[in-house]
C-alpha cells in the first residue's frame, strides 16, 4: 500500500504479516513527526559533539533523523528542519545542555546561518546580524559542546574554529579582495599605474 500522507512511519521489518511480508507504512501527522525528530536530535548531535571539531550538515541530519526514528517525509528538509532545531534548542536550555544545534551547518557554505538566531533567542541573547560574527559565536558554542561531550581535545585544550568550508569561503573572498585592490604595474618602471591607465613616469 502506498501512503499518500507526506509523513509516514516505515513498517518494522521484524514484524511480518500472515503472508510473511512486512506490514504497510502508517501515515503520521506533521506535528507528531516533528516531535519525534526533535526528541531524537539531541542524541545524534551529542554523538557529533563527541568528536573534536565535529560537524553535521542539515542534509545529513535530516536523513539521520528519519533513519533513526523510522518516520519519513517527502517534504524538503528546508521546510521543517528549522522548526525541529528550534524545539531542540529550547530543550538544550531546559536540560542544561550546551547549544548542540550549533553543530549543524549548511552543506554548501558551511554556515549555521540565520536559523542559529533561535539558539540566541532561547538563551536570552540578541540576534547577530553580521554573518561572520554569528559564525564566530557558533564556533565558540561548539567548543562548549565538545567539552561537554568529553571529546578528546588536543594538548593545548583546543580552540574554536569556523567550519572548514566557511573558512575556505572567507579565504577566497579575502584573496579576491586583495587581487582587486592591487594596482596595475608599469612593465617598464614598475610603478603603479593610476586610474587613467597611463604611467605617470613613462607616459
Amino acid at each position: 500500500m502506498t501512503v499518500t500522507s507526506p509523513h509516514w512511519r516505515a513498517p518494522d521489518p521484524t514484524e511480518l504479516d500472515e503472508q510473511g511480508e512486512p506490514g504497510d507504512p502508517v501515515a503520521v501527522d506533521q506535528a507528531e513527526a516533528e516531535a519525534l525528530w526533535a526528541a531524537r536530535a539531541p542524541q545524534i548531535l551529542t554523538e557529533v559533539a563527541s568528536a573534536y571539531q565535529g560537524l553535521i550538515t542539515h542534509t545529513d541530519l535530516a536523513a539521520r533523523l528519519q533513519a533513526d526514528t523510522g518516520v519519513h517525509t517527502r517534504s524538503n528538509p528546508q521546510t521543517w528542519l528549522g522548526r525541529v532545531l528550534a524545539v531542540s534548542s529550547a530543550d538544550d536550555v531546559a536540560q542544561g545542555r550546551p547549544p548542540l544545534t550549533s553543530l549543524v551547518v549548511h552543506r554548501v557554505n558551511g554556515t549555521v546561518g540565520a536559523p542559529y538566531d533561535e539558539v540566541l533567542r532561547v538563551t536570552g541573547q540578541d540576534p547577530i546580524e553580521d554573518e561572520v560574527e554569528r559564525e564566530r559565536h557558533a564556533a565558540e558554542a561548539r567548543m562548549e559542546c565538545y567539552r561537554w561531550a568529553n571529546a578528546t581535545l588536543p594538548a593545548d585544550g583546543g580552540h574554536s574554529a569556523l567550519s572548514p568550508r566557511y573558512d575556505m569561503v572567507l579565504t577566497r573572498g579575502r584573496r579576491k579582495a586583495r587581487q582587486e585592490a592591487e594596482p596595475d604595474v608599469c612593465p617598464t618602471c614598475f610603478m603603479a599605474i593610476p586610474p587613467t591607465g597611463v604611467c605617470d613616469n613613462c607616459g
